[in-house]
């Protein structure tokens, strides 16, 4: 898996809401059968909701688009937690 570091500066990733519901089942190792069946849509849907996550954020394959969207997942982690002040 890439380097997060690698990663830091690269485009944000934009999804949108069923699209970052989609790709947190993935993530988590769901198959696109299994995505189908918790979300009640077909499998050429899920297919297409991937197809535009990889147009819309310029990403050549899936390893791509989830190791930029976990960097980003740290890299706004990061920042709440700097933001929280020790009293």
């Amino acid at each position: 898996m890439p380097d997060i570091c690698i990663l830091k500066d690269a485009p944000v990733v934009r999804l949108s809401p069923r699209g970052r519901e989609i790709l947190a089942l993935f993530m988590s190792g769901h198959t696109y059968k299994q995505i189908t069946e918790r979300l009640g849509i077909s499998r050429s849907a899920v297919r297409r909701h991937f197809e535009k996550m990889l147009w819309q954020n310029d990403c050549e394959s899936m390893l791509e688009l989830i190791a930029r969207y976990r960097a980003q997942l740290a890299a706004e982690q990061t920042e709440t937690h700097e933001g929280v002040s020790e009293e």
